[in-house]
């Protein structure tokens, strides 16, 4: 290490969610002590808690989410394959997407996907990191806001620690905010004097649910997931992921606060009027296993900080909240975390001049993904920029093209999930293949009729 750089001693991770998790595993080689504060009690199994409502929902957790996951936590996938997830290929034909309206060809992306249940994740990425020899999880420790000087975070208060007791203070060399969607930030950096983020939103106003059902082996052609996106004319969504208990983790959403129906007449006919035909049976022909589990995700959110003060880095939903029915979150958040952990070996100061910059750019892939698809759909309010309606006929395009060329297919996988940014559909070998004329149009799955979309019942959630 050379003058110029400030060696790390104590780390502080503000909230025990995955981001938080992740933050301290890639902290952990590179300071003497990293602490973890949650202010929820953390169980020992698997399990949804007050501070996770969504972790009974279905979870995609995708390629480049789980490649850097094994990165900083070696042998994470083998752990999760043993606890029964589901990896039987490349992610590209594990699948059945449904995008812009049709079904994107089988293709090779060259990485395998995972099907498993957002509570095992956390369990198996917890348990690694609280074995770390350096590294302490504290749980019903709640962070009141931090501690700072001359323009620099230097520490945490906490009130209702074990050990701490209300009002006191722990000294910190990096404060790493895995606080969540809440935006705590815009409160505790004004207190020291200095900016809180600017905030965007897009009002998405997601409805969505959950059941589960058995999970049998030629179901969908032995495909472990279906995903069914959101089009203008069926602005409703489905996915089903195969689980390590045996069951399908099946979950269907609405935008724009319509309304959702909860029993199961209901859920099969809101199922049968989504692009994809492939949920309904799952729904047909067994038992749901629980009462249906509702959910209500109001808008998105990305926070753009002007300046991010040294001794303080936001990580994951504290960045950014993205659309959940696009399976980003943990995986935005692992491509921060490790992006953190190569910039730890410089010091502090490496952090505070790079960190900010690399966790954006790493959002902003998501962020540009979401946006150019959920912009378009009705009821949905955002502010469009200026060149996204050409870049969104490009797309629209490219997702049609990607029906029936698995080298288009793939380049489009990439970006959906976050191997690539945006900008690489641009590229001329893709380009060319997107805008050559064709003899014939690219045929798209038939979207729902009518009659069947006014099947759906208007119950409530």
């Amino acid at each position: 290490m050379s003058p110029s750089q400030t060696r790390i001693d104590t780390v502080v991770v503000v909230g025990g969610s995955i981001a938080g998790l992740l933050a301290a595993a890639a902290a952990a080689p590179h300071a003497r002590r990293v602490l973890v504060l949650d202010r929820d009690r953390l169980p020992d199994e698997p399990a949804a808690r007050p501070g996770t409502p969504q972790c009974r929902h279905t979870h995609g957790l995708l390629a480049s989410g789980r490649e850097s996951i094994e990165q900083l936590l070696p042998g994470f996938t083998a752990e999760v394959l043993a606890r029964g997830g589901h990896s039987n290929g490349d992610i590209g034909r594990i699948g059945r997407w449904y995008v812009g309206g049709g079904l994107l060809a089988d293709c090779n992306l060259g990485t395998r996907g995972i099907g498993v249940s957002r509570a095992t994740v956390e369990h198996v990425v917890r348990e690694r990191v609280r074995a770390l020899p350096n590294v302490e999880i504290r749980d019903e420790s709640d962070v009141a806001g931090l501690v700072g000087q001359a323009g620099r975070v230097t520490g945490v208060r906490i009130r209702g620690s074990r050990d701490g007791g209300a009002g006191s203070e722990i000294a910190a060399d990096l404060v790493v905010d895995a606080s969540g969607r809440s935006g705590r930030a815009a409160r505790w950096l004004p207190e020291l004097g200095l900016a809180a983020p600017v905030e965007e939103r897009i009002k998405v106003g997601i409805r969505y649910l959950t059941v589960h059902v058995e999970a049998r082996p030629d179901d969908v052609g032995g495909r472990q997931v279906v995903a069914s996106a959101a089009v203008p004319p069926v602005p409703r969504v489905g996915v089903a992921i195969r689980q390590e208990d045996g069951t399908w983790s099946l979950t269907l959403g609405t935008y724009a606060e319509q309304p959702i129906p909860v029993d199961p007449d209901g859920l099969r006919a809101f199922a049968a009027s989504l692009v994809s035909p492939d949920l309904v049976p799952l729904l047909t022909d067994r038992p749901l296993l629980h009462e249906a589990l509702t959910y209500r995700f109001p808008d998105c959110r990305r926070r753009r900080f002007a300046a991010v003060p040294p001794g303080y880095a936001p990580i994951g939903d504290a960045l950014c909240s993205l659309d959940p029915t696009f399976g980003q979150g943990m995986s935005v958040a692992a491509l921060q975390a490790a992006a953190l952990a190569e910039l730890m070996a410089g010091g502090s100061d490496a952090i505070a001049r790079d960190y900010p910059a690399r966790a954006d750019r790493i959002v902003d892939i998501a962020w540009t993904v979401v946006r150019g698809t959920v912009l378009g759909l009705p009821g949905v309010e955002g502010t469009v920029a200026r060149g996204e309606a050409t870049v969104g006929r490009y797309v629209r395009r490219l997702q049609r093209v990607a029906r029936q060329d698995p080298v288009v297919s793939a380049a489009f996988m990439r970006v959906m999930n976050l191997l690539a940014p945006p900008a690489s559909l641009m590229k001329p070998a893709i380009a060319v293949r997107v805008l050559r004329p064709r003899r014939a149009a690219v045929a798209s799955v038939p979207s729902p009729s009518s009659s069947a979309a006014r099947a759906v019942p208007a119950a409530s959630r």
